[in-house]
């Protein structure tokens, strides 16, 4: 079975993984100006991958689940095909350089095995590569795919409402308990910044439901010309920008964010034609990469820092060349990490006799 791909939904996912790169390059910056808050909010992005996988996924799979063909075990392998290459090798290379230099903090053998599983998200075992608190979240929610679908789009409509309310609640309740800081870590950007056992698996689910929900309403042809309507993506697209503005407006942005995702799916309008276009689709491409190797660039980042001056505009980004210099290595690097280790990974993967086909559609 053949899917076509919304490129818009690859354009996107790339964004979102350079404004994590940035978010985390410019972690330290104190500064409380309209733009600096937007950059803050750059953890939100971890939410709209959620979202966006569980409506790619629905995408590629809906149908066979509607018709009954569908298989976990493929669903499984194909999903582990798209992942495991390039996350076993940023890890292990990460594992590697901080052996060899001996100034990181030793990992015991169950981080390491739960690391190489991808088991860390369900008791917290720290993430030997930081970012990847989320992909081992995300596997999870792969397993849990054909039920959560059963509950979305094979679901009478008002029970799919229902689960839609739940799963808003759900992202509602962890801002509200974060603002009242009952949850939360010091070191935590926002309300939505959770990144331990178990919040790491509710903001994952919950998302990850939303995505499924979003496709059930883009198959709904009178729905999907109102998400393809111009003024109501660019109301959106402005809204998810003045609301990151903000501070303590999370559960907001997040709304807007299932906006973006649900007028990104009519494949018409302004936004997809942004997030469709070919800069944007090529980043949409290697975004894994960059979301899996940016975090040790920071190294790079403070060595250019030290020898590149700090004139930042508006105080939004401190050293702006050095930003632009490293967040460079890292696409380049993650380029060739594309070229040389996904792509052939995951075609040799998805050919191997065990696999037993699939549909060829947008990657997840």
């Amino acid at each position: 079975m053949i899917v076509r791909e919304i490129r818009a939904m690859t354009g996107v996912r790339g964004m979102a993984a350079l404004i994590v790169m940035i978010y985390h390059f410019e972690r330290g910056l104190q500064s409380t100006s309209p733009l600096s808050t937007m950059l803050n909010h750059g953890y939100l992005s971890v939410d709209l991958f959620f979202v966006l996988s569980g409506f790619v996924l629905s995408h590629v799979y809906g149908q066979a689940l509607k018709e009954g063909s569908f298989t976990l075990r493929a669903f499984l392998l194909h999903r582990l095909a798209r992942i495991y290459p390039v996350y076993i090798v940023a890890t292990s290379a990460i594992l590697a350089i901080g052996l060899w230099k001996r100034h990181d903090p030793a990992f015991g053998a169950d981080v390491i095995v739960s690391n190489v599983f991808m088991l860390q998200s369900i008791r917290d075992w720290p993430s030997i590569d930081p970012p990847a608190w989320s992909v081992s979240a995300e596997l999870i929610a792969y397993l849990l795919f054909p039920i959560l679908a059963r509950l979305c789009f094979r679901s009478r409509p008002g029970f799919a409402l229902m689960t839609a309310l739940a799963a808003l609640a759900t992202i509602m309740g962890l801002s509200i308990s974060a603002s009242l800081h009952w949850i939360g870590s010091p070191i935590a950007k926002g309300q939505l910044d959770l990144f331990y056992a178990p919040y790491t698996l509710i903001r994952c689910l919950a998302g990850f439901t939303l995505g499924q929900l979003i496709w059930r309403l883009h198959a709904q042809g009178a729905i999907a010309q109102w998400a393809a309507n111009n003024a109501v993506q660019v109301g959106i697209g402005l809204s998810l920008l003045c609301l990151t503005a903000f501070r303590g407006t999370d559960f907001f942005v997040y709304l807007a964010i299932i906006g973006l995702i649900f007028c990104l799916s009519a494949s018409r309008g302004a936004l997809p034609a942004i997030f469709g276009s070919r800069p944007m689709h090529f980043l949409g491409r290697i975004s894994f990469p960059v979301y899996l190797t940016h975090y040790k660039a920071m190294g790079l980042l403070s060595a250019l820092q030290s020898r590149l001056p700090a004139t930042g505009p508006f105080h939004i980004v401190r050293h702006p060349l050095a930003v632009l210099s490293a967040g460079l290595a890292v696409i380049c690097l993650s380029w060739l990490v594309h070229e040389g280790i996904e792509r052939p990974c995951r075609k040799f993967l998805r050919r191997a006799h065990w696999l037993g086909g699939g549909s060829k559609a947008l990657p997840a």
